[in-house]
């Protein structure tokens, strides 16, 4: 078994891996007043926030109620300024929120109702044999399959769904090869 793994990847070790464009850039206005236009906006992982000042003194800090939850702080600044901060997939899953929203505040001017939110929506991946969300199928979603290798309940290697990650899921997963 080690063999035939050690073989399937010395066979596909030359691919090369696509490159990505970034996600979208959005754009919420700090200011005029005690205001975030818009307040609530809601944008797919890997997408980036651009907070962009356009009058008075704010800041845009995690949290809610006034409590700073340390996930992103742009501190107090004044205009002209941008604070950019790109909601990842990555920072999602290691920072859990219910329905992915995460809200923030004007340290200020938060009573004041200078609050806001980003919800992060988490697409399907474009193809099941993109085991690592890549958005392509390639060596590092093979050495997934090949380590998951044998029995097994609900893994993701498992692609056709017959509780066993066997030949049949490598030919899938082969048949996807290249972007999703």
């Amino acid at each position: 078994m080690r063999h035939v793994r050690a073989i399937l990847a010395a066979a596909v070790l030359g691919a090369s891996s696509a490159v990505f464009a970034g996600g979208t850039v959005h754009q919420v206005l700090v200011g005029p007043g005690n205001t975030y236009t818009p307040a609530n906006i809601t944008i797919e992982a890997g997408d980036t926030i651009d907070w962009v000042w356009v009058a008075g003194i704010h800041g845009v800090s995690s949290g809610e109620g006034g409590l700073f939850d340390g996930l992103f702080n742009s501190g107090l600044r004044s205009a002209p300024w941008t604070y950019s901060f790109t909601f990842t997939q990555a920072f999602v899953e290691d920072n859990p929120r219910p329905d992915n929203r995460y809200p923030y505040y004007c340290a200020p001017h938060w009573q004041q109702g200078m609050i806001g939110s980003v919800t992060v929506i988490i697409p399907e991946p474009a193809c099941p044999a993109d085991l690592n969300n890549s958005g392509a199928v390639y060596v590092q979603d093979l050495l997934i399959l090949l380590g998951e290798w044998g029995p097994c309940k609900g893994c993701e290697s498992d692609l056709n769904g017959s509780g066993a990650v066997d030949v049949q899921d490598l030919l899938l997963l082969l048949g996807a090869w290249g972007p999703c």
